[in-house]
């Protein structure tokens, strides 16, 4: 067809198909009275020239219904496509920032195309796009036939009185729309690119640390510190509180504890260019057991803590409750020879950072050591202590998270990944039956050797030492 002299493809659709399986009821059933059949051995359906055969193998009949008037003719539907190179862009800008897209249409068709570039807001954004804050250049062009194309430069300037949030706009270069067997709202439409703004800014107020990670013990209380610095120059308001997640504990236990056992205290704001503590208290409730996984929200009054769906800003707390054994593990062996017994127990603590953000060392130590008693056919035997070892890693330029209360600068030049701590002792000896107890203090777990030295047997040619090595990694 011809519009204002210039030509635009037609792309005829008849949906013949479609209309077809709208049109035809077929079902298998018996002669009904009054029920228009195929009693030949073929037949016509009905506005179309197409013709079926009659089923042999059954004796059923097909039933032929035709569907209404309007649906018998499909108008041809005029609709012009064209290439959108990109169609899609997204773009993370501040308050005062600007970017330009560049786009390239091309005409596939084999007439020239009238391109008017119209900037559509999409119904469903978070926020209204205005559209003062886009400019598109050329504001229309004529793409010529069989591969004429046009650049179009999208230039955005974001004004800095901008609310900071999500904006969807789309750009349709022609008004062809796709059709709609229903009315619909809002039209869709062809040849669109489609333009995605978060308008964002760095949070005024920064947070250390985000998270508090802590193996506590139950009956026992701890405290933290989390420090809040204000770069901006007004004083901002905060409200901590604890958020009402209503999480599980680990692999969908229940929770140690409640959010009762915390609680939080803190300044009404923090100053501008300066800091403010939020001090919170755990008290592990006796006989707790498991994790906790909750949620402390700040209440920063600072809208660009909102971006990452933390709005107000969080601190996720996560605590493993561990409870100190009362019985110690027993480990039973027997030997066949009064040669002298050599037993060390080592403890890996590979999780340095619990506790690394308390304000002090909590409710009690932490150090780890060992109780062990070692049972034989003699009674007790005295446990001659040999060496006390101590060793770790440690990793050059820091890897802490969490800096000294009202602080928020991590300032070390060494952070200890994990430490150990091994215990050595030696017995005399005695053919019989044995049973080595171990009663773990402030350890995550541990694993223990036996050695029995048996030059008499000649067990280990090499030297002279039959050495019989039992682990347990007790968690």
């Amino acid at each position: 067809m011809i519009v204002n002299g210039i030509f635009t493809k037609t792309i005829a659709v008849r949906a013949r198909a479609s209309a077809l399986a709208l049109m035809l009821a077929l079902v298998c059933a018996a002669a009904i009275p009054g029920v228009a059949t195929a009693a030949a051995e073929e037949f016509a359906v009905a506005g179309t020239n197409i013709t079926l055969p009659t089923p042999e193998s059954t004796p059923e009949r097909w039933v032929v219904a035709e569907g209404p008037p309007e649906m018998r003719e499909i108008p041809e539907l005029n609709i012009t496509k064209l290439r959108i190179d990109p169609d899609w862009y997204n773009a993370e800008l501040m308050p005062g920032d600007s970017d330009e897209i560049t786009v390239t249409v091309t005409n596939p068709n084999n007439e020239t195309v009238l391109v008017d570039p119209m900037i559509i807001e999409d119904p469903y954004s978070d926020n209204p796009f205005d559209e003062d804050w886009i400019a598109i250049t050329p504001a229309s062009a004529e793409l010529g036939p069989d591969g004429g194309e046009e650049v179009f430069r999208i230039a955005v300037v974001i004004p800095y009185d901008a609310d900071l949030g999500d904006y969807d706009i789309s750009i349709a270069f022609t008004d062809d729309v796709m059709p709609e067997l229903y009315p619909t709202p809002y039209p869709s439409y062809v040849n669109t690119f489609y333009l995605d703004v978060v308008i964002w800014k760095s949070p005024v107020v920064q947070i250390l640390p985000a998270y508090i990670d802590d193996r506590v013990e139950s009956g026992k209380e701890y405290d933290y510190a989390v420090t809040l610095k204000n770069i901006g120059d007004e004083a901002i308001d905060i409200d901590p509180e604890m958020v009402d997640v209503a999480r599980y504990g680990w692999y969908g236990m229940m929770p140690a504890f409640e959010n009762d056992a915390i609680t939080i205290d803190a300044p009404s704001f923090v100053p501008a260019n300066g800091t403010a503590a939020v001090n919170i208290h755990l008290e592990v409730p006796a006989g707790a057991k498991g994790r906790y996984d909750g949620e402390i929200n700040l209440g920063i009054d600072d809208p660009s803590m909102g971006r990452w769906c933390d709005e107000g800003g969080e601190v996720d707390l996560n605590f493993e409750v561990w409870t100190q054994p009362t019985e110690p593990f027993i480990k039973a062996f027997v030997t066949d020879t009064a040669s002298p017994i050599s037993i060390e127990v080592d403890s890996t603590q590979g999780s340095k950072w619990f506790g690394a953000c308390r304000i002090d060392g909590g409710d009690g130590g932490d150090e780890p050591y060992f109780d062990l008693t070692l049972e034989g056919p003699n009674g007790t035997a005295t446990l001659v202590p040999t060496r006390i070892t101590y060793y770790g890693s440690v990793s050059l330029g820091g890897g802490s998270r969490c800096a000294p209360p009202g602080e928020m600068t991590i300032d070390e030049a060494y952070h200890e990944d994990y430490t150990g701590y091994t215990e050595e002792y030696t017995a005399d000896g005695a053919v019989g039956n044995w049973e080595l107890e171990i009663l773990p203090h402030y350890v995550e777990d541990f694993e223990y050797t036996i050695t029995i030295e048996d030059a008499g047997t000649g067990s280990d040619t090499r030297s002279g030492v039959a050495r019989h090595l039992i682990t347990k990694r007790l968690r």
